[in-house]
């Protein structure tokens, strides 16, 4: 009876009386109070272990961004350093390649000089013939010119490359060092946990918050490389911590202050910003580079034949030493055809430029005619004609170098391969000398597998990814920029310098061919030479034209004049008519 639990009367309660309360025994009540107790201790528990797991989680996160923080401005700075690297080793290809030039040149204008001094063959004997004379001497002057033309492109090239490499390693290629303040901006204090909102402070783990919405930002961690169970499981999307959120703002914003650029934007590309730079850059200085490379070619070819010519001279004229002089001309002949073999690409048309050493045997044979035992006016013209093929052969064969040294305006893309030269095909270059150019660019894009996190960091501090142009618009592009900086005429003042000297040439040889045809038509004939015979000084100097001397009526004169001297009744009003008087 004791136990019996006394219910509420149902009756509905009087009109004009309060309701009775439910009264409970204290048994019941302290029951209740217990129970609630847990609930509250039970919640305080779950509360503090999500307060510590979220906390936990936070400092986790936060620990790992300074890490990444850090170990990415090592990996840019490591990555600056190869870059730098990049840059003095495409200057030092350069560099090298036109001190090689210097050298060569240098030496070959010594060896020249040894020929040129002299200003003649035959020092003890008669000249050769005026028309073998001025085949050496036309090449000696191109070989001359051409050395020189050597030594300033590759000067200016060498130059201008390593000042192109300097500006950039002072002032655009640097090791993106951290300032104080982006230390400070990428540490984070364990009291700042307490900015968080309560929403991530006591968030549930394994259990979706964030959806789309007005105002929200979304696109997080969805590149994960997992499965669908895990992916489900995982913070992506929109559902990702507040303080992830701040830190890709914040980062997005300034990331590395000292990753600068320098290139517009619409001049970019998909390769490394120092890349693209020097390979704008290159442009001032590569038609120098090849040029010189093109000159050394040209030079040394002329240089053979002065030498082939020389030795004619010399031999026929001194020695007589016809057969020794036959195997001097074979070897220059074949080493000219090698040098053209190696320089020049085979399948541009009819190899014209292969006619050019064979001046080297018309020649050889012309000078034999003039140095025969006895003369004959047919023989004589057998060597006219072959005089005439030798300036021939040297016109012609002038002409063909000039156009094969002429830059091409739309040369195909050279195909990039390990360990090759490799250039941008819109690059204006003599495509007949390619394989002898030696040229090395930098590339258009990186390879498979390769990545550029000083990019990577400097689009994200302009807080949008680069979008590479279309390749059409970079060829076209690219294609402008070198015209541009060729100049208005579309070509490069080292190919204006070459195309000078080679018309130069030709204008040469043309004059020689008419002052040979000058002397074949006076030749046999009354009419005075030009100049005086070899031995004779100049008229300014020659003694038969001074007054005569005191003591002229003297059996030995004491001058050099009077009336008993050698020029006696020589005048040049009389000059014809003994001439005249001789040839009747």
């Amino acid at each position: 009876a004791q136990w019996r639990v006394r219910l509420p009367s149902l009756r509905p309660p009087r009109a004009g009386l309060p309701p009775q309360p439910l009264a409970l025994p204290p048994a019941a009540m302290a029951g209740v109070e217990i129970g609630a107790a847990a609930a509250a201790v039970t919640a305080g528990s779950v509360g503090m272990g999500l307060f510590s797991y979220n906390r936990g989680n936070y400092l986790f996160d936060q620990k790992n961004h300074y890490t990444r923080f850090t170990a990415g401005l090592n990996m840019a700075i490591a990555q600056m350093g190869i870059y730098k690297q990049d840059i003095a080793q495409l200057t030092e290809l350069t560099a090298t390649r036109q001190d090689c030039y210097h050298g060569i040149a240098a030496m070959g204008l010594t060896i020249l000089t040894a020929i040129y001094c002299p200003g003649r063959v035959g020092l003890h004997t008669p000249p050769p013939p005026a028309w073998l004379m001025g085949l050496m001497f036309v090449n000696i002057a191109g070989c001359y010119m051409f050395l020189g033309l050597t030594l300033w492109l590759a000067m200016h090239a060498s130059m201008r490359a390593n000042t192109a490499a300097t500006h950039m390693l002072t002032r655009f290629v640097r090791l993106p060092i951290p300032s104080q303040g982006m230390l400070d901006k990428a540490r984070k204090f364990g009291s700042s946990y307490e900015e968080q909102p309560l929403k991530e402070v006591l968030r549930v783990p394994f259990t979706r918050h964030q959806k789309p919405g007005a105002g929200k930002e979304g696109g997080f961690n969805e590149d994960l490389q997992i499965d669908q169970q895990a992916q489900g499981r995982s913070r992506h999307g929109y559902d990702v911590p507040a303080w992830y959120r701040k830190e890709k703002a914040v980062d997005n914003n300034d990331t590395c202050e000292s990753i600068g650029s320098m290139m517009p934007l619409g001049a970019e590309g998909e390769a490394p910003e120092h890349f693209e730079a020097y390979r704008e850059l290159q442009l001032e200085w590569f038609p120098y580079d090849v040029y010189a490379r093109l000159s050394i070619f040209l030079a040394f070819m002329h240089l053979t034949h002065c030498w082939a010519y020389m030795q004619i001279g010399h031999q026929l004229a001194e020695t007589r030493a016809l057969f020794a002089c036959a195997i001097v001309m074979l070897p220059m002949f074949v080493l000219q055809q090698v040098i053209l073999t190696l320089d020049i690409i085979p399948g541009w048309g009819l190899p014209i430029h292969r006619l050019g050493p064979c001046a080297l045997w018309t020649a050889f044979f012309a000078a034999c005619i003039e140095y025969e035992r006895w003369f004959s006016s047919s023989t004589q013209g057998v060597c006219f004609l072959l005089v005439y093929a030798s300036y021939a052969i040297e016109i012609v064969y002038t002409l063909q170098l000039l156009r094969l040294c002429r830059p091409a305006c739309t040369a195909p893309e050279v195909v990039e391969s390990p360990g090759a030269s490799w250039w941008p095909g819109e690059w204006r270059l003599p495509t007949a000398f390619q394989h002898a150019i030696w040229l090395v660019a930098p590339p258009k894009k990186l390879e498979d597998g390769q990545v550029d996190i000083v990019a990577e960091l400097r689009d994200a501090q302009r807080d949008a990814p680069r979008l590479p142009p279309t390749e059409a618009a970079i060829t076209a592009e690219r294609r402008l920029d070198v015209h541009r900086a060729l100049g208005q005429q579309g070509e490069s003042a080292a190919w204006f310098n070459v195309k000078s000297g080679l018309v130069a040439m030709v204008l040469a040889w043309v004059f020689m061919t008419f002052g040979f045809t000058i002397e074949v038509i006076n030749q046999g004939t009354a009419h005075p030479s030009l100049l005086n015979a070899p031995g004779l000084p100049n008229n300014a100097r020659d003694p038969r034209y001074r007054p005569a001397k005191p003591g002229t009526h003297e059996p030995v004169e004491v001058g050099t004049g009077g009336v008993y001297g050698p020029a006696r009744g020589v005048h040049t009003s009389k000059m014809h008519r003994r001439l005249a008087d001789l040839a009747a």
